[in-house]
């Protein structure tokens, strides 16, 4: 503290050194050895991959997840000593202020990650310009169909529901862009290497790639200004969630989302709640059933990964009481996308077959993070199986009109992925699954 002060409130220029012995190939290695762990658990993707029925571009949750916390880890820090230097540099020219600046490992850093995040976001915008006649096409046919007999005064809101439902359609493009990204930032973590060279980036990128130093340095400066901003962010989010309770719940969903995975996949994270939650869960629900009850699980959102890693730790003589109610559910549609070998076809079946298909799925076409849990039926597809998955997944026309009701001035909202315990289909869900139990 007090280096820092005398740092900070002296007017004397920083004395003239070489630095550190070795520090910027410490940091170096550093990087290098992250980049390289990455590159190993991308191998054993591909690995496992050659082994499976998973789609192209899918199964790569965590690599993805791992590019991203390691590259925000990573760029943290280079910003910081970034910054610490340019406040040790007295806002001197860089040329001038060779001896205080940053090992060129953290600029590499800073480069590398402004460089994969506009990037991403340029294929981003490209892949949203380009998808979007045929997202419109999609939601126009489900608008035609929810809706054929719309007055003309309704116009304005038939254009709004599908507005919505090409939003909601744009999911299915954002895994394939986080394997984009993962892929960018892989690459600018390995790119870190060249800070042994005793050429600064600007200078180096200048003689191959051809891009003017000033730009260079220009792109550097954008990179360590968009990491500032978003450690402000963070900061002021955590803010807006100790303060505004509807901010809180968003927060409070990533939390959830960030925590799921048990703590071997990420021993520096806080504890995972599932290890605690599900077994809680296992006992209320055995209890009851021993009790003479029969029981009816209902979720929402993330809380139906929670039933159905639920489930699959019941024993049989459990789940023979037992019935699924699921609602916004993203077991299908991004949890099977992006970890296939925990979610897939034959776990969903699993979950399917231990409650003896007593499983309602609700889902709707607007909202755009849940959805279906089981594929359209497919022309090969024997007529069993077809049959019960078709029993699971029920959709909800999302809004249920576009005309005011009688007695109001509003058309009915747009729910997209607010749960469903309000609508009509729920309770007709729980009575269904309720006679079934008996």
């Amino acid at each position: 503290m007090l280096v820092w002060i005398h740092v900070l409130t002296s007017s004397a220029s920083w004395p003239e050194r070489n630095g550190l012995p070795g520090y910027n190939l410490t940091v170096v290695g550093l990087f290098i050895g992250q980049a390289v762990l990455l590159a190993a658990l991308g191998a054993v993707l591909f690995w496992h991959r050659g082994k499976t029925d998973v789609p192209p571009a899918l199964g790569f949750g965590a690599l993805a997840t791992s590019v991203a916390a390691i590259s925000l880890a990573l760029t943290f820090s280079a910003e910081l000593l970034y910054r610490v230097s340019d406040v040790l540099n007295r806002g001197a020219p860089t040329a001038e202020a060779l001896i205080t600046s940053p090992p060129q490992a953290c600029i590499w850093a800073i480069l590398g990650f402004s460089v994969a995040v506009l990037a991403t976001l340029a294929i981003a915008g490209v892949v949203s310009v380009a998808s979007r006649p045929g997202r419109i096409r999609a939601a126009s046919a489900i608008v035609a169909r929810d809706f054929p007999d719309a007055p003309t005064n309704a116009t304005p809101r038939l254009r709004q529901v599908r507005r919505t439902l090409a939003r909601a359609q744009f999911t299915e493009r954002l895994v394939p862009l986080a394997v984009v990204y993962a892929c960018l930032a892989g690459i600018g973590l390995a790119a870190v290497a060249l800070g042994l060279l005793p050429t600064p980036p600007s200078e180096l990128v200048q003689r191959y790639v051809g891009l003017p130093v000033g730009f260079v340095d220009f792109s550097i400066g954008v990179g360590s200004y968009l990491i500032a901003a978003l450690i402000i962010g963070l900061v002021l989010g955590g803010i807006f969630a100790y303060r505004t309770p509807g901010f809180r719940r968003y927060v409070g969903v990533l939390w959830d989302l960030g925590t799921f995975w048990p703590r071997a996949a990420h021993p520096f994270a806080p504890p995972c709640y599932a290890e605690r939650a599900v077994p809680e869960l296992t006992c209320r629900i055995t209890h009851l059933v021993d009790s003479g009850n029969a029981v009816v699980l209902t979720g929402h959102s993330h809380g139906s990964v929670l039933l159905a890693a639920t489930v699959l730790q019941l024993p049989p003589r459990v789940t023979d009481r037992v019935a699924l109610l699921t609602h916004g559910s993203p077991l299908r549609r991004l949890y099977a996308r992006l970890f296939p070998a925990y979610v897939s076809d034959e776990v969903i079946h699993e979950i399917a077959d231990r409650v003896d298909w007593r499983w309602v799925n609700l889902w709707r076409d607007t909202d755009p993070i849940g959805g279906r849990v089981f594929a359209p039926q497919r022309p090969d597809e024997a007529p069993g199986v077809s049959d019960r998955e078709a029993t699971v997944d029920r959709r909800l026309r999302d809004p249920y009109g576009v005309t005011p009701p009688s007695g109001d001035i509003f058309p009915p909202p747009i729910k997209g992925h607010r749960p469903c315990e309000s609508d009509e289909a729920f309770t007709e869900a729980v009575r269904d699954l309720a006679d079934r139990l008996r």
